[in-house]
């Protein structure tokens, strides 16, 4: 019997000396404007998501994680959409013969629909990991202790801690 609790308790101290504390991490308070964005953590501002992504990686989630990573990349490939069709703007001022085609028109609603899209899809990837991180760090945690009575009697503790 108390081999069986010493393996418990070695167990359950493993698992609580190797798990990551999320007290030390501060909600991320999300202000929408009509035209910006504004992202609060630790009484810091920050205009751009950028800057989250040293708290959004220290939580250690892999969903946090895989949705910021996309976020990320979604953004990269929104720039790069933006950047050929200024590319072809360019074109079409030195080519001003070429500008009134329908190719060109064409070329150029096409990269500004695929263009919005992602930035519209970083958008939803990024407010998944928000609310992901502060689920994380605003949840629930579940304890356990195990202690013995002035009796030798085993108590088996269960605690819920959740923040308000």
């Amino acid at each position: 019997m108390k081999f069986n609790l010493l393996i418990f308790f070695f167990i359950g101290f493993h698992f609580n000396s190797l798990a990551q504390s999320t007290k030390d991490f501060h909600p991320i308070e999300v202000k929408k404007g009509v035209f910006s964005t504004k992202y609060f953590y630790n009484g810091q501002s920050f205009e751009s998501p950028y800057g989250l992504q040293i708290p959004i990686m220290q939580v250690n989630d892999s969903e946090v994680t895989r949705d910021y990573n996309k976020f990320k990349n979604s953004m990269k490939t929104a720039k790069v959409i933006g950047l050929i069709s200024s590319g072809l703007s360019l074109y079409a001022l030195f080519r001003p013969d070429k500008r009134n085609s329908d190719a060109y028109w064409t070329a150029l609603g096409t990269a500004g629909l695929v263009a919005a899209f992602f930035n519209i899809r970083s958008g939803i990837l990024l407010d998944r990991s928000v609310k992901r991180y502060n689920k994380i760090v605003s949840g629930t945690e579940l304890g356990f202790q195990y202690d013995r009575t002035y009796y030798g009697n085993g108590i088996l503790g269960v605690g819920i801690s959740h923040k308000f």
